[in-house]
């Protein structure tokens, strides 16, 4: 059995690179629509096309690991990744742009849906709990430096250096999987990858009220959150002035810090008011700074301050839903389904469970 440290550190590459390539080149979006000539929208629209590469692939490439098992797809996923930022280093205009972006999300979707299964393949027990200590100490840490990477980049060497880094990056998982990382999903059979098996399971989750709920819940919190990466850059670099570098740090500090304390709050209070009521805080919270925000707009004079007090209240309250919609799915239940020919993983909640409805459903 491979060794747990090996598992570990190919997933912190794996964990990270798909946020890395989705953020590192936020303070380069000004430099980038007056690089290639196109109106600020146009460069923010190559962000928003590798977040649509992303959620669309997941949607392939977790039915084919439970076909063919997690290393082959996470190699086609970072192999997808090089290819996009190969395409990304040398465009000469924007729709090139675009479509590096494109294929650079495509690929980023491996690592977004399979560290998750690799990890729950990998640990359980008292390790489960303590690799998953070590993973949230790096992430909190390593992905608000994303921006300040970028900044730090733009600033002394161009925009193109943040797709040289994400090549750098990428190639460095990509070795590490080939080379450090063997298969962790013990049962697969690729006779089972099939159309109707995949679609049918994705109805029956589609029918879960929990997995939906959750599900749209991080879909929406994240998604607020990313706007302010499209958004972001525009109001403080190009409107107030601020250097790549200023952004950057900004970005980190602020986000590390609000992930950190609110992390913190988090594991303290959960055990006694549980999960549903974290998220519910946080959702609440999220609203207060939206709000807040659009208030700020209206009757105050728009300056860093008044921009970043509901943006870093929105980092912070955050990190109460993540987690905690990640933790949901941990109630699960196992079955076999001879109709579907596949083992489908159905989301429930503590006194409940759904399952697909079939005369041949026996529980494991």
């Amino acid at each position: 059995m491979q060794a747990k440290a090996s598992i570990f550190t190919v997933l912190i590459l794996a964990v990270c690179v798909t946020q890395f390539a989705a953020d590192i080149y936020a303070p380069s979006l000004t430099a980038i629509a007056q690089g290639l000539a196109v109106n600020i929208d146009r460069a923010q629209w190559s962000m928003s096309i590798y977040m649509v590469g992303v959620a669309l692939s997941q949607l392939v490439y977790g039915p084919l690991s439970e076909s063919i098992g997690r290393k082959l797809p996470l190699i086609m996923g970072l192999s997808l990744m090089i290819a996009g930022s190969i395409a990304c280093m040398i465009s000469t205009d924007m729709d090139m742009l675009i479509a590096g972006r494109l294929v650079q999300g495509l690929g980023a979707g491996a690592c977004a849906s399979l560290w998750r299964a690799v990890f729950r393949d990998s640990f359980t027990g008292q390790d489960l709990a303590k690799y998953s200590s070590y993973l949230v100490i790096f992430i909190m840490f390593i992905v608000p430096s994303a921006p300040l990477i970028g900044g730090y980049l733009q600033e002394y060497y161009g925009w193109r250096a943040n797709f040289i880094f994400i090549f750098i990056y990428t190639l460095i998982a990509l070795l590490g999987i080939i080379f450090g990382f063997r298969e962790t999903k013990a049962l697969y059979n690729s006779s089972e990858f099939n159309v109707l098996s995949i679609m049918l399971n994705y109805v029956i989750l589609a029918r879960s009220r929990i997995f939906m709920g959750v599900s749209c819940a991080t879909f929406l919190s994240y998604g607020a959150l990313f706007s302010w990466f499209v958004v972001g850059p525009v109001l403080l670099i190009g409107s107030l002035g601020m250097s790549p570098i200023q952004f950057g740090w900004l970005s980190c500090g602020g986000g590390g810090f609000s992930y950190a304390l609110a992390a913190y709050l988090n594991g303290k209070l959960v055990s006694r008011l549980g999960m549903p009521k974290m998220m519910r805080f946080g959702w609440s919270v999220m609203l207060g700074a939206g709000t807040l925000l659009l208030l700020c707009d209206y009757f105050t004079e728009m300056t860093c301050i008044t921009i970043m007090i509901p943006v870093i209240l929105f980092y912070f309250v955050s990190t109460f839903i993540w987690p905690n919609a990640f933790a949901t799915r941990v109630y699960s239940l196992w079955t076999y389904c001879g109709l579907c020919r596949g083992t489908l993983r159905i989301y429930e909640d503590i006194g409940s469970s759904v399952n697909c409805g079939h005369s041949c459903l026996s529980a494991q």
